[in-house]
C-alpha cells in the first residue's frame, strides 16, 4: 500500500470518527440537560411534600417569562406528562418514584455515551498517530 493511499484512508477513519464523537457529545448534553430538568422536578415535588396545602397560591408557568397566579387543588397528587399525549396522576411519593426511574434510565444513557467518548477518543488518538507516522 502507498503511503499517501494509506494516509487518505487514516484521514477518512479520522473525520469518520470525529463526526461520531460530535455527534455523541451533542447527545450527552442533551440527556444531561433532561437529566437536570428532571432531578430539579424531582426536589420540587419533595419541597411540595414538605407544606404545601390546599387553597394555597403558587405561581404557574405559561409560556416565555409569563406567569399565572394558581390556587392549589389537591396538594397530593400531580399530573405528570409520560409521553406528549399521555398524562397520568399520581400521589407525590409515585411521581417521585416514576421521576427515581427516569433519572436511573438517564445515568444509563450518560454512562454509555461517555463510554462512546471514550472509545471514540482513544481511536482517534491511535489514528492521529497513524497519520502522522504516513505523512513522515
Amino acid at each position: 500500500m502507498e503511503p499517501s493511499q494509506e494516509y487518505q484512508e487514516q484521514l477518512l477513519k479520522f473525520r469518520y470518527f470525529k463526526e461520531q464523537g460530535e455527534m455523541f457529545q451533542n447527545q450527552l448534553e442533551i440527556i444531561n440537560a433532561s437529566l437536570a430538568n428532571i432531578m430539579n422536578t424531582k426536589r420540587t415535588i419533595e419541597n411540595l411534600k414538605g407544606g404545601i396545602t390546599e387553597d394555597d397560591e403558587i405561581l404557574v408557568p405559561i409560556g416565555g417569562l409569563v406567569y399565572t397566579k394558581a390556587s392549589i387543588k389537591e396538594p397530593e397528587k400531580v399530573l405528570l406528562a409520560v409521553t406528549q399525549d399521555v398524562i397520568i396522576e399520581k400521589d407525590l411519593d409515585g411521581a417521585i418514584e416514576f421521576l427515581d426511574k427516569l433519572i436511573e434510565q438517564h445515568n444509563k444513557q450518560v454512562q454509555f455515551l461517555t463510554t462512546q467518548i471514550q472509545n471514540i477518543n482513544l481511536n482517534l488518538k491511535e489514528i492521529s498517530q497513524n497519520i502522522q507516522r504516513s505523512y513522515k
